[in-house]
């Protein structure tokens, strides 16, 4: 992964960065990763700001996030919408805690940033029971 590559590679493989657990502790990368005006509404329906999330994610317990069918949108030069579903993965590997996923990333002199991303509940669809 360069930052050269192009939006519809480069933005899925930061989302999927954003679900490893080294990377959610990792207060120098998320500074990296986050836009300073980030904002999440979460699956939970609860905001999230940057200067919130950091200490969240810092403190929460590690978990394996599940996340396919990506797709990248560009709605500007440096605007891009990103789409997926998501899941929790338990240790027998069922994905439980299913959502859709949105994100808008802005690129700047930083490179690519999450400026806001929205997780919506949603229901299992078949096939997506156990993580690959």
């Amino acid at each position: 992964m360069t930052p050269h590559d192009s939006p519809e590679t480069l933005l899925p493989a930061l989302e999927r960065e954003l679900h490893d657990p080294s990377v959610r502790r990792d207060r120098v990368r998320l500074e990296a990763l986050l836009d300073p005006e980030f904002v999440e509404v979460g699956r939970s329906g609860r905001v999230y700001t940057k200067t919130s999330m950091l200490p969240h994610l810092a403190a929460e317990d590690p978990v394996r996030i599940h996340a396919q069918d990506f797709r990248v949108a560009l709605l500007a030069a440096d605007v891009a919408l990103v789409t997926y579903r998501a899941a929790h993965v338990l240790p027998g590997g069922e994905l439980v805690r299913h959502s859709l996923r949105c994100s808008i990333w802005r690129r700047g002199e930083h490179g690519w940033r999450l400026r806001y991303q929205q997780g919506t509940p949603a229901d299992v669809i078949p096939g997506d029971a156990q993580a690959q």
